[in-house]
């Protein structure tokens, strides 16, 4: 769900005031699309969060978890889980009214936000911080989490920064928090072996060499049309598997102008897959942690149009700019091999 957050880049520091960080209430829908109306007017490009009716319906459904900050009985910001399963989910939806930024709102939801994640018994959380700025980075490494990978090109350049507009696709930072940390039996390609477990180290994530559970062949394909993007799973290998990755491939660049694949690292087919996506232009992303049915799995990307951001993505941490350096250097590795 791409759900970015909402943070402007022109904020006033102001003095730090108190406020009241609590549950969402179905009587808030309406408060909450106030506050998008205030930062966004009527452009922000789902459509359904205008919708108080989708407020309701997807808190009902647990299919988001909205927080809600409060002031002197107004609202004057929110911020949301969005569940993918039992076992993660997604921070986001983050919006603080312009009359009351600069003041640690953020922060005091950050930190219910945390709370509430682990009452519900996640195993973690993550946040994808739109690179148009380095607020949302910040604010993520600012409450422990670690950057594992970033995807160029996620973001059309019609989600744009109210007034602030771009021409090309930009980029997100990806950041976990984990609260359950179980053992993991890794098969990691050698050529992205030493950035890898650089993360899992500093998530410390304990991997064991024997295995802990069979991966069930598989290979899908999500279209997110809208935004332009698609994502490929593999699990394992399958019966035909280079002729039917190269049909959701095909069907995927008709539609996509960014192609990402999702590897299961937990499959001894891992080294084996990657370099199959290798040699077709696929290069590093990063590493997704409990990304499905509780599996870790390696990202890869594909640029599959000509306007994709990739120097001005903008970076708050050391680690960022690493992570991109190395990123466009992998890029170079795969096209130099003249791969189809």
């Amino acid at each position: 769900m791409r759900v970015s957050n909402i943070f402007s880049p022109l904020i006033v520091k102001k003095e730090k005031f108190k406020v009241n960080v609590r549950d969402f209430k179905e009587s808030d829908a309406t408060g909450i699309i106030n506050l998008i109306e205030a930062n966004y007017g009527d452009t922000y490009y789902r459509k359904d969060f205008y919708n108080p009716n989708m407020w309701i319906k997807a808190n009902r459904e647990k299919k988001i978890v909205p927080i809600i900050a409060e002031y002197e009985g107004k609202i004057v910001g929110q911020f949301s889980l969005i569940i993918n399963d039992k076992y993660n989910a997604e921070i986001g939806i983050a919006v603080v009214h312009p009359d009351f930024k600069g003041r640690g709102i953020m922060n005091q939801m950050f930190d219910y936000l945390i709370e509430k994640a682990k009452n519900l018994g996640l195993y973690a959380i993550y946040g994808e911080a739109i690179m148009f700025h380095p607020f949302s980075q910040k604010a993520n490494l600012t409450h422990g989490m670690v950057e594992t990978a970033l995807q160029l090109g996620e973001v059309a350049h019609w989600i744009n920064q109210k007034d602030i507009k771009f021409e090309k696709r930009s980029g997100v930072l990806i950041s976990y928090l984990v609260f359950k940390k179980e053992k993991k039996n890794y098969h990691i390609p050698e050529i992205y072996k030493k950035i890898i477990l650089d993360r899992v180290k500093k998530l410390k994530i304990p991997l064991t060499n024997t295995k802990i559970k069979r991966i069930k062949p598989k290979l899908e394909l999500v279209l997110k049309n809208t935004l332009k993007i698609a994502i490929i799973r593999s699990d394992s290998k399958i019966k035909n598997f280079k002729n039917r990755f190269n049909m959701l491939f095909s069907k995927a660049k008709i539609k996509a102008d960014m192609i990402y694949l999702d590897i299961n690292l937990e499959s001894h087919y891992a080294p084996e897959l990657v370099e199959f996506a290798n040699k077709k232009g696929f290069f590093y992303s990063g590493l997704l942690l409990y990304r499905y049915d509780g599996m870790d799995y390696l990202r890869l990307q594909f640029e599959n149009r000509h306007k994709i951001e990739e120097r001005l993505n903008v970076c708050f941490s050391d680690y960022c700019k690493k992570l991109t350096k190395i990123i466009l250097k992998d890029k170079k590795r795969v096209l130099r091999k003249n791969y189809d």
